[in-house]
Order: structure tokens, then C-alpha cells, then sequence
């Protein structure tokens, strides 16, 4: 299984605060619905709150301790996708996918690094302060593929890269 953990950071490593983002770039959001379009997504049960929805066009997997999340629909197809459930990343594991995308929380991340193959990030040139972060990135462990910068303009506020790691192993 090839895992991908895929994010939007701060300069100084921050992904959110208060279960929200803390910036708004198109482009961010256009490559996210362009790699994971079509494919299997893994979010712990705080993201998917935060995000409110099934995303469509994916297989929407929810990993949560909790035995409830708040959702519109007790049915697990709906019109926007399909969602599936699991209280632990064996679970998932054992699915034997052959791709997910990580796309978060901060424990999710926190727990599939090491076995994350790719990680694509888009890094906003900017420090924000929140209370969620993408754990760090270790140079021994990831190469560094490409990086792409781009400038703010009048839909983009911030200066941002897009830039994909992968793992030296």
C-alpha cells in the first residue's frame, strides 16, 4: 500500500487551530481535489468534522475512537461519496489498499509518517500560530523531489510552494 500524506503548512509548520485552517489559496485547494480525485482518503474523525461532508469523488475512510461522529446521514452511500469507519490504522492497514491519501489531523500525520511513502505538501511563506502541526521532516529519511514557488496575487495572499518528499528507504 503507498501512503501520501498531503497538506497545506505554515513556515513554521502549522496546519490549523481550532479544527479550522488559518489561510484560503485556490490553487491549494485545486491540486488537493486534483491528486486525490478518484482515490482513497484517510482523515481522523476532527478533520472530517471540520470539513463537514463526505468529499466527493473518493472513498472517504474515518479513523476515530469515539463510537459516534456527527454526520448528516446515518447511510454510509450517499449521493457525495461513500465513508467508511475504523477505530485503528491496523484496520485501515489491513484494507491492503494501493493507494491512500493521509489527509489528516495532526495525530493522523503523526502516526502514518513512518510508513508514508510520499509526502506532498503546499508550504504558505508566512508564519501562522495555531494548535495543530505537521510533524517534522526529517532530511535523513526524505529526499526532496521537486519544489514549485508561486507569488501572491489578487486570489492568494501569501507567497506558497508546492513541494513533494519522498522517502530515501
Amino acid at each position: 500500500m503507498k501512503i501520501i500524506l498531503i497538506s497545506a503548512i505554515s513556515s513554521n509548520g502549522f496546519i490549523g487551530k481550532n479544527n479550522q485552517l488559518m489561510w484560503h489559496l485556490p490553487n491549494d485547494l485545486k491540486r488537493f481535489k486534483n491528486m486525490t480525485f478518484g482515490e482513497t482518503i484517510l482523515m481522523g474523525r476532527k478533520t472530517f468534522e471540520s470539513i463537514g461532508k463526505i468529499l466527493p469523488g473518493r472513498r472517504n475512510i474515518i479513523l476515530t475512537k469515539k463510537n459516534k461522529i456527527h454526520f448528516f446521514s446515518s447511510n454510509k452511500t450517499n449521493p457525495c461519496g461513500t465513508f467508511e469507519v475504523y477505530s485503528s490504522l491496523k484496520q485501515v492497514y489491513d484494507l491492503n489498499y494501493k493507494k491512500i491519501f493521509v489527509i489528516g489531523g495532526e495525530e493522523i500525520y503523526t502516526s502514518t509518517i513512518d510508513k508514508a511513502h510520499i509526502i506532498e505538501l503546499t508550504v504558505i511563506h508566512k508564519k501562522f500560530y495555531g494548535d495543530a502541526k505537521f510533524p517534522k521532516i526529517s532530511l535523513r529519511k526524505w529526499k526532496k523531489k521537486y519544489e514549485f514557488f508561486h507569488e501572491k496575487d489578487k486570489h492568494h495572499l501569501y507567497n506558497y510552494s508546492f513541494i513533494q518528499y519522498e522517502r530515501k528507504d
